[in-house]
């Protein structure tokens, strides 16, 4: 409980520093602050269930079981967020500016569409600045289909009194082989830009079956390995033969690019360590990398669910890239 009250005090602290004064953020509307700082790994290993054990327990135990996931556990009651949003539902009403919450159905143009959540609805938070809608963002939704074998998905969100703004998008799935649970898949971190009025994105998060990306604007874009995660059965040769074939076939796969990239990457660092050591020179790998990081990730972040692989493809073919050129230039620059 300490270290609860701990981290609320530094989020004031902050808050002060950012805007010189706390916003008073109306508390129906606010939000659950779990969501302010989450690990996706630690967090899917917490909501995942075993089917096989789960149906051998009680009610009771069943209960106890349950409680591990803290999206069981949330004190905020977002099911009633529906009924709470009307033409009135100010979040924050100040002189410079205003938040205020939306709402509309989820994906109405994919009822004909047989693998798109069409159901549900999206919740939606406007900044207004001078009576005009300055800029919007997508804060909470539920979107499932009415096809049992697809996915279920969920977006929470914490409205901060600094203004800063976390929003986590997560997937219940049916059970396979003999697992199920909930799989938190997209955790983001805006905070306000007063002076151009926007909504300014400033980390991601992305949860993977091998790995967490971790994104932060505008330059730096961290991979962080989970242990025991299913590899391909072929060598890293054949894994980057097969990425090379991706753009000629017309199909993706992010998952092989997180290979191609790791070792592109080493390759780069010790590159660089060569360079370095020619030229008399230091830690010229943060600066060449932050500047790919920065390069690459001017691509839109992803919103939805459905939008993440395409994203992780896209900005890792892009890294690939500037890595093998950077190789190229180095080993030109060894040579001579």
């Amino acid at each position: 409980m300490k270290l609860i009250h701990f981290f609320n005090a530094m989020l004031l602290i902050l808050s002060f520093f950012t805007y010189g004064h706390t916003l008073d953020i109306n508390p129906k509307y606010r939000g659950e602050p779990f969501f302010a700082k989450v690990d996706l790994y630690q967090l899917e290993q917490d909501c995942l269930r075993n089917e096989d054990e789960y149906q051998k327990l009680d009610k009771k135990e069943k209960v106890k079981y349950n409680s591990r996931c803290p999206l069981h556990n949330l004190k905020f009651d977002f099911k009633k967020l529906d009924d709470l949003i009307n033409d009135d539902s100010l979040v924050y009403n100040g002189n410079d500016f205003q938040l205020k919450l939306g709402i509309a159905l989820a994906n109405p143009d994919s009822k004909n569409q047989e693998y798109l959540p069409n159901l549900g609805r999206n919740i939606t938070l406007s900044l207004i600045n001078k009576n005009q809608v300055s800029d919007k963002l997508l804060l909470a939704n539920n979107a499932f289909s009415d096809n049992p074998d697809l996915w279920h998905g969920f977006q929470y969100y914490y409205i901060a009194p600094s203004g800063d703004i976390y929003t986590l998008s997560s997937i219940k799935s049916e059970p396979i082989e003999s697992q199920s649970g909930t799989f938190p898949r997209l955790w983001k971190h805006y905070n306000i830009d007063t002076s151009n009025m926007k909504f300014m994105l400033k980390e991601v998060l992305i949860g993977a079956p091998e790995a967490t990306y971790q994104i932060i604007y505008p330059n730096q874009f961290n991979t962080y390995f989970h242990e025991g995660a299913v590899e391909y059965g072929i060598t890293l040769e054949q894994s980057i033969e097969l990425f090379n074939q991706l753009p000629s076939t017309g199909s993706s796969d992010y998952s092989l690019g997180f290979r191609v990239y790791n070792y592109y990457q080493d390759q780069l660092k010790k590159k660089i360590k060569l360079l370095d050591n020619k030229k008399h020179q230091q830690e010229s790998f943060s600066v060449l990398n932050e500047n790919m990081n920065k390069a690459c990730l001017t691509t839109l972040a992803p919103i939805y669910e459905r939008d993440i692989d395409p994203y992780l493809n896209k900005v890792l073919t892009c890294l690939i890239e500037q890595q093998r050129q950077t190789i190229k230039h180095i080993e030109s620059e060894l040579a001579n």
